[in-house]
């Protein structure tokens, strides 16, 4: 499957984002808190974030975003224009790639609103993430994000020992 470009619009009530792929996930019962199960302490998202299942990170308000989808690695000069980056990893099984908003995961669905799954290749990813402060000055206003996708052999290896934040620091 070609990967297509894809902008995804998502207001989020969370403070973050989290990336997952159904297949990936299969044996997380339907209706369970995840959320206070697995993911609410920093510890615990770092486990989830090194094994690529259930990939969050941390925007520091709810608010409206457009996140672009974009295939390979961006360019040096958008770090320029954007320049608070993160790198994560994902496994996808199933050639999906959900997007939703962290307090989502409080009930799993392994189901996604179909305009917030990007179609992709089975494998594995490194995600690139790269945004700014709005025009208004205020995190989550119409905010961008672009997600670069990089398919990999394998699930890259990442040192994270606390929640990814995509905020400066």
């Amino acid at each position: 499957m070609k990967f297509q470009e894809k902008d995804i619009h998502l207001m989020i009530d969370g403070m973050g984002i989290v990336f997952y792929s159904p297949e990936t996930n299969k044996n997380i019962p339907e209706g369970c808190n995840f959320f206070i199960e697995e993911y609410e302490k920093p510890e615990d998202v770092v486990k989830h974030i090194k094994k690529g299942d259930v990939v969050g990170f941390c925007t520091g308000t709810g608010g409206n975003f457009t996140l672009k989808f974009r295939e390979g690695y961006p360019e040096e000069e958008l770090f320029t224009e954007y320049p608070v980056a993160l790198r994560l990893g994902i496994d996808i099984q199933d050639e999906k790639l959900c997007v939703i908003d962290l307090f989502w995961l409080m009930d799993w669905n392994p189901e996604c609103p179909v305009e917030q799954i990007i179609p992709i290749d089975s494998g594995y990813y490194h995600i690139t993430l790269c945004t700014k402060q709005p025009d208004s000055g205020i995190w989550g206003d119409e905010q961008t994000i672009f997600v670069y996708l990089n398919k990999l052999d394998s699930m890259p290896e990442l040192k994270y020992f606390g929640v990814p934040t995509l905020l400066p620091q």
